[in-house]
Formats: structure tokens, sequence, C-alpha cells
């Protein structure tokens, strides 16, 4: 092609160029002329130039498409669309799209919904292509293939089940539950063995058939098999855990863990649960961390039992500590106290800051004392009252004001035991007595009595009690 280029340059350069009268003739013109026509007739040699419009051909070299493409009868529409289209920014509209070894995709949008119903498997699957009865009563299943060198993952001693609607008459559904006898790799088929109505859930088995989906389920005998992980939102409504599973009727024990709605199994009839709601059930557990809230999403926290208190662990390295997960408690004096502050140093008793009462004598007491004791000499009476304040077991003596002890008498003599009253009301804790303060009247009464009160503040709230003594 090049040679019949250059020829017919040289030919009309030189029509260009003649300066001659005359000379650019007919005949040098019409030579051009159909030296070009005869070169456009090749055909062949156009082809390897062009790409032809009225029949199929190639190229070996990109072909760019700047305005996009169209290919068949094109409609851009996700509805009702048809054909090919590809537009300049990348974005292509095809109908159905086949990748034989592998797709990636930077993002996948599914409608921004993924819905699925019925139970979900996460186990050996397969889809029956065709069911032959043989005379022993078996069954032969073929399996359809996925792709080309798709073979069945079933193994010997499987329990498979599938369930199916009866799409025929008033929409049912029905199981149908068999144990893999054997399986042919070529053919991509399995010889199966229908369990009899007592070994099935629900008391009746049903034959396998064409198109249904059959799962592995557990194994008779290889302990490898026997583990089980579905998702059930028709029956259970919960994520599912089987161990151990060696038959279609399931037992309590293999049951390893449960994420949903609780099925009705003896295990939980001790406990306090509402089978309408949702649970986490588990043989065991790993946690890096736990948090526990009441129904109004409020932390609850865990009291950890200490024993009794000890001054030698509260300044160890493992102190009673307080965190919103947990809390150490401690028993001292018969009552039991929580930790407020993580490595407190106090000892458990009231006003200690480090520490909250919750079992025990809540009581506020007082005794009355005498600092020469109960028996006298009337002829040289004379002694000092004082009292004893006991909160949770413990002296709080200390924590009372003098401001909040009151005395009153009662001789019997109203005036009298009022003005003596008035007269002693700064006493405090330690109210001095001699043969006067008995009244006028002792000698010949022989009773008074002297009864204290005491306020105990703490905080906003405050304690009262009472007591007396009678001489």
């Amino acid at each position: 092609m090049a040679d019949i280029k250059d020829t017919l340059k040289k030919m009309a350069e030189q029509i260009r160029d003649e300066r001659n009268a005359g000379a650019n003739t007919a005949l040098r013109v019409g030579s051009l002329l159909l030296a070009m026509i005869d070169a456009g007739a090749d055909v062949d040699k156009l082809r390897k130039i062009f790409i032809c419009k009225d029949q199929d051909d190639f190229t070996g070299f990109m072909l760019k498409l700047l305005g996009g493409m169209e290919v068949g009868e094109a409609v851009d529409s996700m509805v009702a669309g048809k054909g090919i289209v590809a537009d300049r920014n990348g974005r292509m509209q095809l109908s159905r799209l086949e990748v034989r070894d592998s797709a990636v995709f930077k993002e996948i949008i599914y409608n921004r919904l993924n819905a699925q119903e019925g139970d979900t498997s996460y186990s050996e699957n397969g889809v029956i292509e065709s069911v032959a009865l043989e005379s022993d009563g078996t069954y032969t299943l073929k399996l359809r293939k996925r792709w080309e060198n798709d073979f069945t993952a079933f193994q010997e001693g499987d329990i498979v089940y599938g369930i199916v609607n009866n799409l025929f008459s008033t929409g049912e559904y029905y199981a149908s539950w068999m144990r893999v006898l054997s399986k042919n790799v070529p053919a991509n088929s399995i010889s199966v063995l229908s369990y009899p109505d007592s070994e099935v859930p629900g008391g009746k088995n049903y034959p396998p058939t064409e198109l249904t989906i059959i799962t592995r389920r557990g194994n008779a005998f290889n302990e490898d098999r026997q583990s089980y992980w579905y998702l059930s939102a028709t029956t259970d409504k919960c994520l599912v855990w089987l161990e151990g599973v060696t038959k279609p009727v399931l037992e309590q024990n293999n049951y390893y863990m449960i994420l949903g709605r609780l099925p009705n199994l003896d295990l939980f009839d001790n406990l306090p649960v509402n089978y309408k709601h949702s649970y986490i059930f588990a043989r065991a557990g790993i946690f890096g961390e736990l948090y526990r809230v009441d129904w109004q999403g409020l932390p609850v926290q865990e009291l950890v039992d200490r024993g009794f208190w000890s001054a030698e662990v509260a300044s160890s390295d493992n102190p009673y500590t307080n965190t919103q997960e947990r809390a150490d408690t401690v028993w001292h004096y018969g009552c039991k106290w929580k930790c407020l502050m993580t490595g407190t140093a106090d000892e458990p008793q009231y006003a200690a800051a480090g520490w909250a009462m919750l079992e025990g004598n809540p009581e506020f007491t007082i005794e009355i004392g005498s600092t020469k004791g109960w028996y006298f000499d009337i002829g040289t009476f004379s002694t000092t009252l004082y009292i004893t304040g006991k909160l949770y077991n413990r002296d709080v003596t200390d924590h009372i004001l003098d401001a909040d002890v009151s005395w009153t008498r009662d001789t019997g003599n109203v005036s009298e035991d009022n003005a003596w009253a008035v007269k002693r009301a700064g006493a405090g804790k330690n109210l001095p007595l001699t043969i006067d303060d008995l009244g006028p009247n002792y000698t010949n009464m022989r009773v008074c009595t002297f009864k204290a009160q005491a306020l105990l503040r703490d905080g906003q709230q405050f304690e009262v009690a009472e007591n007396f003594v009678t001489f």
C-alpha cells in the first residue's frame, strides 16, 4: 500500500509543479484519477487500514470510543432498559454479566437492601437436579453443578435435609431428612437413605424432590463433621451453633450457642426467661470487656465479695476497687460495706469517704454511762453521766456534737424539771450530777429519771436516738 501511495504522490506533485504551458494534458490528469480509482478498488488492502461498517471486522490496536458505546437496541433504563449502554463517564448498563474467573468491585449496591427469607445454613449444600429411587429403597440424588469443576462436598455419614414449599396446593412446607451412604464424584451424585418417621423432627419424613436445596446438619460417626451453624427466620428466630449432631432430632447438649429467641429447653426451666425476648446463650465466653445495663440503659455494677476487710489488702497491689462495671464489698463488724473509691485506705465505718454500708444494723443508738458506777451513798452522791453513740456496730461518739445533745429530768414536778432542763441546756455529752440535781423531794420520792436525746448528722440527713436512767 505504501508503494501505491508513493506513486500517486509523485504523479500529483508532477502535475502541481509543472510550469510549461499545455504540459498538464488530459492524459496526465486522467491517469492520476484512474490510478486513484484502482487503488481504492483494492478492498483487501483498504480493510487493512479501515474498520468496516457493513460486516464483521476487528483491529489489533486499541479502539477509543470517546463518546461512549451502544450495543443492540440500546435503551438507558434500570427498569425498562435493553441492550448495552456505556457512557463516557465509565458507567455501563447491561442485563447480564458472566465472569469466568473472578470479579473485583469497589462497591456492590443491592438497592441498599439485602433481604432473605427462610432458614440460612452455613454448611455444605447442593441443589437436587434429579431423583432416582433404587430397588433397595435408597435414593440417588444428582446434584447441580454451579461451574464446570464443581463437585459435591458431602461425605459418607452426613445428615442432610431440605425444606420444600408445596406450591401446588395450600402452600405448606415440609422437610426431607436423609443420611449419605456414598457419593459418586464424577457423576456429582450421592446415594442417600431416608430416615424413618420416628427419627425426624415432627414425626413425619418426606422423600427428596427435584430442585430442593439440601444442606449438611451433622454426621452419624465423623466428629469433625458434627457441627452446624444456621440462621433461622421461620421457627427458631435465632442464630444457632450446634455441636455433636449425630441424628435429625437434637438433644439439649447439641446447643452450644444461641443468639436470639431461646428454644424451649429443659435447661432454661429454672431461669426467669421470657421466650419472647432475645438472649445470648453459650457454653463458655471470653470477653475483653463486659457491660451490664438495666432496661433503661443504665449501668449495673457487679458486686464482688472480698470477704472480711483487711488493712493489708487495702495497701496491697490488689486493693479494694470501684469501677463502672464492678465494686468490691467487704464485711466489717457484722456489716457489709461497698467500696466507693479504688485504693481507699479508710477503715469501713461511719463517715468513711471510701465506703458505704449495704447490710447490717442501721440503727443509731446511745448508751448512758456513769463515771462512778451505779451504786451510791445518798449523803455523798456525785457522778457524771455521759453518752456513747453507736452506728453500724461501731462507736460514733466523736461524731456527735455537744450542741446536738439534750438532757431532761423527770421527778414528777413539771415546773421544777423544766427549770432544771433550761439550767443544764449546755451540758453536752457529759452531765455532772450532785444530790441537788435529784430534786428537792428525792429523799421522800426516791425516783428521778434523766433522759438523753442525741442527733447524729449525716449530710442533709440526721439520726435521732434516746435513752434514760433512773435513780
